[in-house]
């Protein structure tokens, strides 16, 4: 497949051997503009669609003891090593110096479709579409048994006349520089931003959200998206192939009336059905209805080849970006540090609850008792026998364990 696919990596800047050597000395300079991912840009209330260019302004670097000026992404790529164990965000580590070097990654594969980003972690699986049942996604599973549940309470909110009052950003258009490609009607209403739940809206979803941490979803964002009658997404790209989307169909036209085309795979939304894409690959929608909106809840979440220290090393750029100061970088290495503890803990506790559970298992099941006598158990003659003997209860237990 190597042999016929056609590859292309774009850099704009340094070369590969030269970054290795000397990773972001181009950052020394007073104003950069740097592509990162949608989620890492400056936060905004409005839902972000792709990538757009951060500029950093005034963002120079810190000279260092020997008077000599540290490039401001070296400050990052140090920040960032230093909060983790030794090798576990080497990934993460390329993928900065990648899109800080401008790089943009370009593939066809051959049957599947085409894949761009800017923002890219190597060595993880890329295809169009995942099979949402096949083992590697049980959160959406969970939240297709419970679908109705968040239907309903989407309902609820869009019958409430007050809903834009009450919530914050509710039913916003895409805010991105190519925001022409999903159209004036294409809305949404967030839940969840760069992992950080969205206080004023959560409250007025407080099932939905109840479903999505019950479900243990590896959610980055949560949001709900609205399509109007007759309106589509132009084929685009998201950009970073280290988050995929997951839809989960709620209110949405007979199948096929919408779509949604990713690489060169079309599924079509149903209700209560969910589909998780790789939405690196080229991706556009459509809703054909001529009368009804298509209403989905839309889960971008983790690519599930990422290791926890791989997340948590993403979400060091979050906040890092959040703040690129000294202080700013220190910040952000103690949250990283208090996540990859906390981590740690859970690890403990689950293993801890998984050997419970198999002690439990491996323990012979209590007898039960019979509910025909206050006693528990039928008086008859064996029990009159074991009774006599003293020896009944001791053979008893063997019998129950042989059973």
């Amino acid at each position: 497949a190597e042999a016929v696919a056609q590859t292309t990596v774009t850099r704009t800047t340094l070369p590969l051997s030269a970054r290795r050597s000397a990773p972001f000395e181009t950052m020394a300079s007073t104003t950069l503009n740097v592509a990162v991912p949608r989620a890492v840009a400056t936060r905004s209330r409005a839902r972000r669609g792709g990538m757009p260019p951060v500029r950093l302004a005034s963002r120079r670097g810190v000279r260092c003891a020997a008077g000599e000026e540290v490039p401001l992404g070296v400050q990052i790529e140090t920040a960032l090593m230093d909060a983790f164990p030794p090798s576990t965000v080497t990934r993460v580590r390329d993928s900065l110096r990648f899109t800080l070097a401008d790089g943009t990654y370009k593939k066809t594969h051959v049957g599947l479709g085409d894949q761009v980003a800017s923002s890219y972690v190597a060595d993880l699986t890329a295809k169009p579409y995942w099979d949402p049942k096949g083992g590697a996604f049980p959160w959406m599973e969970f939240l297709e048994e419970h679908y109705l549940t968040i239907r309903d309470e989407l309902r609820c909110a869009l019958a409430d006349p007050l809903l834009e009052q009450k919530g914050n950003a509710i039913w916003v258009a895409a805010a991105r520089d190519d925001a022409e490609g999903y159209g004036p009607d294409w809305r949404t209403l967030v839940l969840q931003d760069r992992c950080e739940w969205e206080p004023s809206n959560v409250l007025l979803f407080p099932k939905t959200v109840d479903l999505v941490k019950r479900a243990a979803t590896p959610s980055v964002e949560v949001f709900f998206a609205k399509q109007a009658p007759q309106t589509g997404i132009k084929p685009h790209t998201d950009f970073t192939n280290f988050i995929m989307t997951a839809h989960l169909g709620l209110d949405v036209p007979p199948k096929p009336e919408s779509w949604m085309k990713v690489g060169e795979e079309t599924q079509y939304w149903e209700n209560g059905k969910g589909m998780c894409a790789d939405t690196s690959f080229i991706h556009s929608t459509y809703n054909e209805s001529l009368t009804m909106d298509r209403y989905v809840l839309i889960v971008r979440f983790w690519h599930p080849e990422l290791t926890n220290h791989e997340r948590n090393g993403v979400r060091f750029l979050f906040d890092a970006f959040e703040d690129l100061s000294p202080e700013g970088l220190r910040r952000a290495q103690d949250n990283a540090r208090a996540r990859t503890k906390a981590d740690a803990e859970a690890a403990k506790q689950s293993e801890k609850a998984t050997e419970s559970d198999a002690a439990a298992a491996a323990e012979p099941a209590a007898e039960a008792p019979d509910s025909r006598k206050p006693g528990g158990r039928k008086k008859n003659k064996r029990n009159k026998r074991k009774a006599a003997s003293g020896s009944g209860d001791g053979l008893g237990l063997l019998a129950k364990g042989m059973k």
